[in-house]
């Protein structure tokens, strides 16, 4: 008699877990946020006000955050545009002792291509980021791509839990590991 409970509670919570957990193809306005781990390893002379001859080098990594939003037209196909603040990176010690440090927000607009597998969906994402840099060194800004690929793990239908990775190509190479959280109306 206990096994048969114990098996019918097994199957009970098993199908419940299954209806909550089921794809739902959740389709149209989506918002997201997450952090970030941006990493910079980078040799810079230019643009910065130094001494002729003096190179800064970047091997630094920060932490930092992301919102975003965008839409969803169906279970492959989304657009969405994000607010990226990747933190200060920092550069190694110069030979005058001097350190380097800036900061690093990005705006970017772009597209995202899924393959849904249950509740996991697998995706490649990229567009166009406008990017721009402060310090006392530099004030720089551009507009260059931006690619990536990640997975969303579906809970409750409507609510993604995403992690992912994503390359900058700015003037130099900035790669970002994020974890988020996506919620589609």
């Amino acid at each position: 008699m206990l096994k048969k409970f114990l098996i019918a509670m097994l199957v009970s919570t098993a199908s419940t877990l299954g209806a909550g957990l089921a794809h739902a193809d959740a389709t149209g306005l989506f918002i997201a946020g997450g952090v970030n781990y941006a990493e910079l390893d980078a040799s810079i002379e230019e643009d910065f006000d130094l001494e002729d001859g003096l190179e800064a080098l970047f091997d630094d990594k920060a932490v930092g955050y992301n919102l975003g939003a965008g839409y969803r037209f169906n279970k492959w196909l989304a657009v969405d545009a994000a607010y990226w603040d990747l933190g200060e990176f920092k550069s190694d010690k110069l030979t005058n002792g001097q350190k380097i440090g800036f900061d690093t927000s990005i705006w970017t607009v772009g597209g995202i291509v899924s393959v849904p597998l249950w509740i996991l969906d697998v995706y490649g994402r990229a567009g166009a980021a406008m990017w721009d840099v402060d310090s006392r060194f530099i004030d720089a800004d551009g507009t260059d791509l931006y690619y990536g690929a990640g997975a969303a793990l579906n809970v409750f239908g409507s609510i993604d839990l995403y992690a992912e990775y994503v390359r900058f190509d700015a003037d130099e190479a900035i790669d970002t590991i994020n974890l988020g959280m996506r919620f589609t109306f």
